[in-house]
């Protein structure tokens, strides 16, 4: 059975060229990330850039075996690619910018 979990991080205004840095950056190195996603028994990690009332998020979600083991294994900074990601949101995150969602419902197409 898998494990999921969501959240917005609110950005700090004029942080969006910082975003598309990050984009480009893990989309150019997919197999890197990808070996992170392994490490961690992800199997689907989603990214989605929001605005609300003119303030800028971006909206996450995980599902994985544990999403405990996943913040355990992405915060050992394994691969380059994971030192970078974290750098990154420190930068962009504005203070108290962490906002978790309430996990309600996860529907896979299979429940193996």
């Amino acid at each position: 059975m898998m494990e999921f979990a969501s959240g917005l991080i609110k950005l700090k205004p004029g942080t969006e060229d910082k975003v598309d840095e990050w984009k480009n950056t893990i989309a150019s190195r997919l197999d890197e990330a990808a070996a992170t996603l392994q490490d961690e028994e992800v199997q689907i990690e989603s990214w989605f850039k929001i605005d609300i009332d003119g303030n800028k998020y971006l909206l996450w979600y995980l599902r994985a075996k544990s999403i405990k083991r996943v913040f355990e294994v992405s915060m050992t900074l394994k691969h380059p690619i994971d030192q970078f990601h974290y750098t990154l949101m420190a930068e962009i995150t504005a203070n108290n910018g962490n906002i978790l969602a309430e996990p309600l419902l996860d529907v896979p197409r299979d429940n193996t």
